[in-house]
């Protein structure tokens, strides 16, 4: 036996040993009629967690469900301006880009930009979602019910920022909190431990909007999407998500029938709430913790080969072409097409292609589930949502590819009486996924401008627009409100 050969049988030997049944009520693991449950989440997860400290997926959906525990590395740089020379003596607010930093000085005429470096691995939680924002409609949910134990929709403004961030940083434990609103922030609890002044700039006294609001949404393009803000590090190993139906099952109710748009923490039990705080204060810093796989990794891997082939299948069913689809479905299932997976002579029945189906299933999961032994609570709820995640997206391609070889039987071409019915699947897979990728400017914008999502601090009245627009981000200016009149900053 060949090397090749031998590999493929251990590697056959594992899936098949290690692999357990992820849908328990689903009499045929693999037949290709079987939805997720409404009710999961697998799918939800799988989109927070690979949109982390990324600007354009936290924007879209603001109400963030995720809190992950990590460090801010030593040498980084972090701004604060403020009215003088002197850094703050109590805990504030720092930026990791200066085009930030600056905005601190709003309504302040003269502007002092101190530059500070950690001497340390600073020790941050860091809550997804457009989690700066002071909007009563939910992105404030998880550090709220962190800091008092419960949503309080009434606390979500200007006023109340102070006594949040003393709340947080009176838990022990953390060094900083990092929000995000168009950019991000960090909630540091000291000025003296941990960093020090590395130079103050007195700034020439200029007004902020319009030059200096366009400089912020320049600098906020560049964690649009992965690997997003990489000066902060996270620690998935010790997640917790709103959207784990195990640790919080008190919000699966809530969630019922509702757009996404509109999921948030208001209804949370005080079981549940308690075991979301018994969760983060059980979180420790230090080597060792976990299995050491790279989750970030495999998530983005899953979606880099599906996001555009996806969209690309989608445009050539919206164009009613289901020859060239098959085409694709070919291509895109060719690591998965079994020799062995051959359809009867007559009949619809698509049994044949469960292989094909469990193949694709369990391609990126069956050998990180044998590393099981060494997991966190954490990285069992990752390892679920990758099998959720995938496990659909191949059943809805699979059972595709399949009516196409049964419409081949006999016929030498696929009939484009195909496309509406894979159109309508397709749709509703995108749909259900819900990945960022898919929101962009159509047409794509003109060098001089720049892709923009609505939403805090400039568009807060049309906070749940989900249709970007382009930009113009030199003079003659387009699209944002005056920061000085945006209510949210």
């Amino acid at each position: 036996m060949s090397w090749f050969l031998l590999l493929f049988y251990l590697v056959n030997t594992i899936i098949a040993r290690t692999q357990t049944p992820l849908l328990a009520n689903i009499a045929d693991e693999w037949g290709l009629n079987a939805p997720p449950n409404p009710n999961s989440t697998g799918h939800l997860v799988f989109d927070t967690v690979s949109s982390l400290l990324q600007h354009w997926p936290n924007t879209q959906y603001h109400t963030g469900h995720t809190i992950v525990p990590g460090t801010i590395s030593t040498g980084t740089l972090l701004y604060h301006g403020r009215g003088d020379a002197h850094p703050p003596t109590a805990s504030e607010w720092v930026s990791t880009d200066p085009e930030f930093g600056r905005l601190f000085c709003t309504k302040i005429e003269s502007c002092w930009l101190l530059t500070f470096i950690a001497t340390r691995p600073l020790r941050v939680l860091y809550f997804d979602g457009s989690s700066a924002t002071k909007a009563p409609d939910g992105p404030m949910d998880t550090q709220d019910l962190l800091a008092w134990g419960v949503v309080s929709p009434e606390c979500a403004n200007v006023s109340w920022e102070y006594r949040r961030m003393e709340r947080l940083c009176s838990m022990g434990g953390f060094d900083a909190y990092v929000r995000m609103q168009l950019n991000f922030e960090i909630m540091l609890c000291s000025f003296t431990d941990g960093v020090q002044i590395a130079s103050g700039s007195h700034l020439e006294a200029e007004p902020i909007f319009p030059h200096h609001g366009y400089a912020f949404v320049h600098s906020s393009k560049w964690h649009d999407s992965y690997p997003g803000e990489t000066r902060i590090q996270l620690d998935l190993t010790q997640l917790v998500s709103l959207y784990d139906v195990e640790l919080a099952p008190s919000l699966v109710a809530h969630r019922a029938g509702q757009p996404r748009h509109a999921h948030r923490l208001l209804g949370i039990d005080e079981r549940d709430t308690a075991a979301v705080l018994e969760r983060v204060r059980a979180i420790t810093f230090g080597p060792g913790i976990g299995s050491g796989v790279d989750w970030q990794a495999q998530f983005q891997v899953i979606r880099h080969r599906y996001a555009t082939r996806l969209e690309l299948l989608q445009l050539t069913l919206d164009n009613g072409a289901a020859e060239h689809a098959f085409h694709q479905l070919q291509i895109l299932l060719t690591p998965y097409r079994l020799r062995s997976a051959i359809p009867p002579p007559a009949g619809r029945d698509t049994a044949w292609a469960g292989p094909v189906f469990r193949a694709c299933a369990q391609g990126h999961t069956a050998f990180t589930e044998s590393m099981q032994a060494a997991f966190t609570a954490s990285e069992w709820l990752l390892l679920s949502t990758m099998q959720e995640t995938t496990r659909e997206i191949c059943r809805v391609l699979v059972r595709m590819w399949a009516d196409g070889v049964l419409a081949l039987r006999g016929s030498s071409a696929i009939p484009d009486s195909l496309a509406p019915k894979w159109k309508t699947e397709v749709d509703a897979l995108v749909g259900w996924l819900g990945w960022s990728e898919w929101t962009k400017c159509r047409p794509a914008c003109a060098p001089d401008e720049s892709c923009y999502l609505p939403g805090a601090p400039f568009s807060m009245e049309q906070w749940n627009v989900t249709e970007p627009r382009c930009i113009r981000l030199i003079e003659p200016y387009s699209g944002l409100r005056s920061l000085a009149s945006a209510r949210a900053f």
